[in-house]
């Protein structure tokens, strides 16, 4: 079953086109990587998905319903995360948990529980500006597995986090998707989309100009196995091939589009 599905998408400001019928779809249980620059269109195609920008043109469903006249019920069902934590500092982690399970209207039993599956424990009372960049990281985890969504849109949630700190993201990722969770993740990290997506897109100056398996991208531009250990592909190379251009990951960028 498809959660996700684009067909021919195109969305600007004035007149500038940021995104040029963009075609994709994401099943249950899958992670779809986005890979591209900043300023390549992958938040603004994620905020189409949250409804909180209608395209242009082109048709956008999401669970079955065009997200930007989406009923309150349906927001519930998805959830997203991106490098900078809209938490507050002066909160607790339970408060903070507390506090959005209010305004989902749930029950604050299932605390206890989030906490330990996002690796919380022992942290409960302690405020978010005491937390380190991970732990803050783990806290917005937590915040949407609350409402248990079904579609997870992540925004580079790995930006500026230390290689440990990735990798218990990473197992998070694992773990939501044995859970037939739709996820997208946008990121500019070869590797980090390498290792864990089931699909991956090539998004160049808001054109998707590639998609499909690693191993597919890997046989078709390079004509190598992703196995091969001799040759060494990987999706830098794809991308490079693709696009003419590297992709390196940096800590400075232009503004996002």
């Amino acid at each position: 079953m498809n959660c996700v599905e684009l067909h021919e998408v195109t969305f600007g400001y004035r007149d500038t086109n940021v995104l040029h019928q963009v075609s994709l779809s994401i099943q249950t249980g899958q992670i779809y990587a986005l890979l591209g620059p900043n300023g390549a269109g992958k938040s603004t195609l994620q905020k189409i998905l949250r409804g909180s920008l209608q395209p242009r043109s082109g048709q956008v469903s999401v669970f079955g319903v065009n997200p930007w006249c989406a009923p309150a019920p349906w927001r519930r069902r998805l959830a997203w995360v991106n490098d900078v934590p809209a938490i507050h500092s002066r909160l607790s982690v339970c408060e903070t948990l507390r506090f959005y399970a209010g305004l989902y209207g749930l029950p604050a039993s299932r605390q206890p529980e989030v906490i330990a599956e996002a690796g919380l424990q022992g942290l409960e009372n302690r405020y978010v500006g005491q937390l380190s960049r991970g732990q803050q990281q783990k806290l917005a985890w937590a915040k949407a597995m609350l409402v248990e969504a079904e579609l997870w849109l992540l925004d580079e949630p790995t930006n500026g986090l230390d290689v440990a700190a990735k990798e218990e993201v990473h197992g998070l990722l694992g773990e939501i998707r044995a859970r037939g969770r739709c996820l997208l993740l946008s990121t500019h990290d070869m590797r980090e989309a390498q290792d864990l997506a089931d699909l991956v897109g090539i998004l160049h100056e808001g054109r998707l100009v590639a998609q499909g398996t690693p191993e597919q991208l890997c046989q078709q531009y390079l004509q190598q196995s992703l196995g091969d250990p001799q040759a060494q592909p990987s999706l830098e190379r794809v991308y490079r091939t693709v696009t003419g251009r590297s992709l390196y990951i940096t800590a400075e960028g232009p503004p996002r589009s």
